[in-house]
Parts: structure tokens; sequence; C-alpha cells
């Protein structure tokens, strides 16, 4: 879709389509193309005569090969000499009169387009949950192996907090992922912005974080850091940056679609499917959405209050995750398992969606016996999970 004149403006796109028989010509520039060596392209173009911005653009099928064997008419300028993610070509084409064909109706091009790019968000919040992942088991490894002053690192009060610091965003991420695995449609048109937009933020903190904590070993090629925070940044500019992903959730998903609604349903449908949730703790997480969802909606109906649709997609986010994670962690410790996630919901409570408050210190003294047993390898009974959320 990027073009020079169109990044994340995509109607300002120029790339033109010229009508040649049963197909089309393509004529001009497509800026910075993934996976440049595919066998077939699918990409947006003008239409000749068609209307300025994003209702003019056509959705087109491009072969590298055509039936007679030649080589379709579009030139790789170059390849990107990018940041991160260099096992993978992207580069920027010149399209000389390229055939490509026409798919579906000219005027649904860009709707069809984003439900690749809505697809295509949900990987990125895959490898955004994989990378974080990553990034957290080196760290614990390293914290649990190092010593220092007499004792492992991981015994220290300030590097506990940063543990816990990686493993929170780490644990929404695979959370928000399997949330959306299976949600509805309705549903995932509001998730999939606010998860990508959110965790893939997340990532490049996590990754930094752990190279932190590996410290100067972690700056060097030796170690999988400096690449895990070099790819960590992709994922705040492929398939729209946080900007365009917050404006995608509030001011498309939720003020045109209507899908918190779906969104709100949702949630309440996950705690109802968990009974065993405290009660005062499920009706923090019950106020966390209703809230979430109220100034999301706010947001979204005032157009003057845009510069606050990034803090109501996090807002969102944050609601959501500590939600599933609750009646994961609820769930796991009925049946006998492991019920830390219940406990890592109130981290997300008492920290992401307050973390502009100062600390109240003598309040969060529940926490080192919480973050002690999180970091711990042993499984945390629902009893020890309960007794940490409701004290």
């Amino acid at each position: 879709m990027t073009e020079k004149a169109g990044g994340s403006d995509v109607g300002a796109s120029e790339l033109a389509a010229v009508r040649d028989g049963d197909h089309w010509r393509l004529w001009g520039e497509k800026w910075f193309c993934s996976n440049v060596d595919a066998e077939l392209v699918v990409l947006l173009a003008r239409p000749e005569n068609a209307p300025p911005g994003s209702r003019g653009l056509g959705l087109f099928l491009v072969p590298r090969t055509l039936p007679d064997g030649r080589r379709n008419d579009y030139r790789i300028l170059r390849l990107k000499n990018k940041l991160g993610s260099r096992t993978m070509a992207s580069g920027e084409i010149v399209f000389d009169g390229a055939i490509a064909y026409q798919l579906g109706a000219l005027d649904q091009e860009l709707k069809q387009m984003l439900v690749m790019v809505n697809s295509s968000r949900v990987s990125h919040l895959a490898r955004a949950a994989g990378i974080m992942r990553r990034c957290l088991n080196e760290a614990l490894v390293v914290a649990r192996h190092r010593r220092s002053f007499g004792r492992p690192v991981i015994d220290h009060p300030l590097m506990r907090r940063q543990l816990m610091k990686l493993s929170v965003p780490t644990e929404q991420a695979l959370s928000s992922l399997l949330f959306a695995a299976t949600a509805s449609d309705d549903v995932l048109q509001l998730v999939t912005p606010i998860s990508k937009y959110r965790a893939c933020r997340d990532n490049v903190t996590v990754a930094t974080g752990a190279m932190e904590v590996r410290g100067g070993n972690g700056y060097v090629e030796d170690w999988p850091n400096a690449r895990l925070v070099r790819d960590a940044h992709l994922g705040l500019i492929w398939e729209g940056t946080s900007n365009i992903n917050a404006l995608d959730a509030i001011q498309r998903a939720i003020g045109k679609a209507g899908s918190h609604v779906a969104f709100r349903d949702a949630m309440a449908q996950t705690l109802t499917a968990a009974p065993h949730i405290p009660g005062q703790f499920r009706t923090r997480l019950e106020d966390a959405v209703t809230e979430a969802v109220a100034f999301a909606r706010e947001v979204a109906t005032h157009k003057e209050y845009e510069r606050f649709c990034r803090v109501a997609a996090a807002k969102l986010y944050h609601a959501k995750t500590a939600t599933l994670l609750a009646a994961e962690g609820a769930r796991l410790g009925m049946a006998g398992g492991d019920a830390r996630r219940l406990v890592i919901a109130r981290f997300v409570l008492d920290h992401r969606l307050r973390e502009a408050r100062s600390p109240q210190l003598g309040t969060s003294d529940w926490e080192d016996g919480a973050i002690g047993a999180l970091l711990s390898e042993c499984p945390m009974t629902i009893d020890q999970a309960i007794n940490f959320v409701q004290h």
C-alpha cells in the first residue's frame, strides 16, 4: 500500500491503473513493499477517471510471471536496508505497465484490503507476544543464575520489580492473542487495533528491559537481545503506526461501527464463565471495562478529543487483558493448575490502568509476597491467588 505520497494516508496513493482489454496495466511506484520476490502481489491502485481519496482506489492482483512465461513489467529498484527483520526482503518497485487483474468491485477495494490488514495485525500481535516471551525467558535465566553482591540477581528488590514490568505485558499479549484467535468479527474489529497498538509498543519496552537485565552482554551481538530490540520496533510501523491503530479502534470501530457493544458483551461473558473470581475483584474488573468503554465512546463521539484516542485504546486493552487474565487464572486454578494469571490481572489493574499515579507505598505491601510467588518456578494454587487479589 505504501507510496511516497501516501503512507498512513492511503487515500493519497498515486499508482495508476489503466484498462487494457480484460485486464489492467499499472504505472507508477510503490515505496515500501514487503516480500518483493513473491509470485503474486495484491496491491491498491487508482483506476483511470476514479475519484480522489481512498474511495477511488481499486484492489488488484499482480503476477510476477505472465502465462506465456515472460516476466511482468515491474522492476525492483532496491532492497531496503532495514533496522531489523532483515531476513524478509522489503524493497521499492516501479511498475512500467505491469499486467494486473481486478479483485472484486472497484468501489469496495480499500474495505477488502482492510480485511487483510486486520488479519495481518493479529500476526503482529503474535510476533510481539513471541518476542516478549523470548525476552522474558532470557531475563529470568540471567536473573536466576547470575550473582551480584553475594546473592542471585533475582533476589534484589529492584530487579524483581523490573522482571514484573517485563512479565505483566508479556502475559497480557498472550491472553490477547488467544482471545483474538477465537473472537467474532464484530469483536475483532475493535480488539485487533487496540491489541496491535498496545502489545507492539510493550514489545519495545520489554525487549529493551530484557537487554538491560543482561547488562553489557545484552548490547553485543553475541547474545540475541540486540536483534530482539531491533525486530521489536517493526511492530510500531508495519500495518499502521500507533496513531493509526488508535484512530482505527476509536474513530472507526467504535465511532462508525459501534464495536464497543460487542466488546463489552464479550467481556461480560468472559466473567460469567469464570464464577470463581472473588466478588470484590470481579466488581473491579467490571468497573474497569465499563469505565474504559465509556471513555472510549466519549472520545469517539467528539472530534476535538482525537488527541485522547491512544489513551482510550490503551484503557480498553488493559481492561480487556485484566478480565481475560483473571478468568484464565481462576479456571486453571480450580482445575488444579497454576492460578498466577489471576494475580497478574490485579497488577494490570493496579499499575497499568493507574500508571500515571504515584504509588501509595503503604497500600502495596501485598506486592512483595505476590512478586515472590510469581517469580517462583512453583505453580500458584487458587487459594494463594485469591488471597493476593483480596488483600
